[in-house]
């Protein structure tokens, strides 16, 4: 017994567009992928400097109530207030 493969003319072609078609499905969902994981980090990336922007704001504003009774000490609170705002990224 044998076995005979019949070649259908257009057959060849069909797959290979069928593979064109995966291959770019596969291009686009790791695109899309990314994009979707890019999304989230940069929408993070600006809360901290808000936040950090409000701590240094806090820490200034306790500053501003010694500043009376201890100058000094008050001006090493709004250094670190800057630099943990610099630090944070913002401005």
């Amino acid at each position: 017994m044998s076995n005979t493969a019949i070649q259908q003319p257009g057959v060849s072609q069909q797959f290979q567009n069928v593979s064109a078609a995966l291959r770019e499905l596969g291009i686009t969902t790791r695109q899309l992928l990314v994009a979707l994981i890019s999304a989230p980090m940069q929408r993070i990336s600006t809360r901290p400097a808000i936040s950090a922007r409000r701590e240094a704001d806090k820490l200034r504003a306790y500053a501003d109530t010694l500043s009376g009774a201890d100058p000094r000490f008050a001006q090493d609170l709004y250094a670190a207030a800057t630099r943990h705002e610099m630090s944070a990224g913002a401005q």
